[in-house]
């Protein structure tokens, strides 16, 4: 363990490396933690853990020499720093998803044919893994009716892959669809939310840009 003094040699040696020249003949002062108040030529070591005033010649506050952080205060700024960065690049964030907002659409009437375009794509999808669903529904029907021939014997291997492809293929058609389902989900969402803050954008007197018909 280090001892105390060797401890308070060193926060007044750092108090006195960061002080200029000059500096060095004003006066300081400072409350120690028991309460009394010294005034000194140089920082006192009763105060190395304490704010300490540097004092001009008619005796106003020049500036307050802050006392070294402790590991915990330094933990605790870091953190603080962190979260100040992290809420800045939100806010610079939504800056730019705001002007992309403003800079795509001229109206709310903009962002709702996007979103029909949209949907109209994954709508299709879903029309066509219908229409092929009906397909394997019509090929099922004709392994069926061949199935009948082997009612008392094994069907053939080549049968059996027959219907467990077109088993795999409905499967398929099924996921596919309902990807395309949830697609469409998340995209009316997203572009609902466009619309909600496009409203609060020009409520508050932003200004789509002009673009050129």
């Amino acid at each position: 363990m280090v001892p105390t003094d060797v401890l308070v040699a060193s926060g007044v040696a750092l108090l006195l490396s960061a002080l200029p020249v000059a500096a060095q003949t004003s006066l300081y002062s400072c409350t120690t933690a028991g309460g009394k108040n010294i005034t000194a030529d140089l920082p006192p070591p009763e105060c190395y853990n304490r704010p300490i005033k540097e004092l001009r010649a008619d005796g106003s506050t020049r500036r307050v020499i802050e006392p070294p952080l402790s590991a915990e205060q330094r933990a605790s700024r870091e953190t603080e720093e962190r979260r100040k960065y992290d809420d800045d690049e939100k806010r610079r964030s939504q800056m730019r998803r705001d002007l992309a907002l403003l800079e795509t659409y001229g109206s709310e009437g903009d962002i709702e044919q996007a979103r029909l375009r949209a949907l109209a794509t994954r709508e299709a999808v879903i029309e066509r893994a219908y229409k092929r669903m009906d397909d394997l529904k019509g090929e099922r029907r004709k392994l069926d009716d061949e199935k009948e021939f082997y009612t008392k014997r094994d069907m053939p291997e080549k049968l059996k892959r027959s219907f467990a492809g077109n088993a795999e293929a409905m499967q398929q058609q099924e996921k596919v669809i309902a990807d395309a389902n949830a697609e469409k989900a998340r995209v009316s969402a997203r572009f609902e939310a466009e619309q909600k803050r496009f409203r609060e954008l020009v409520a508050a007197g932003a200004m789509p840009v002009q673009r050129k018909k």
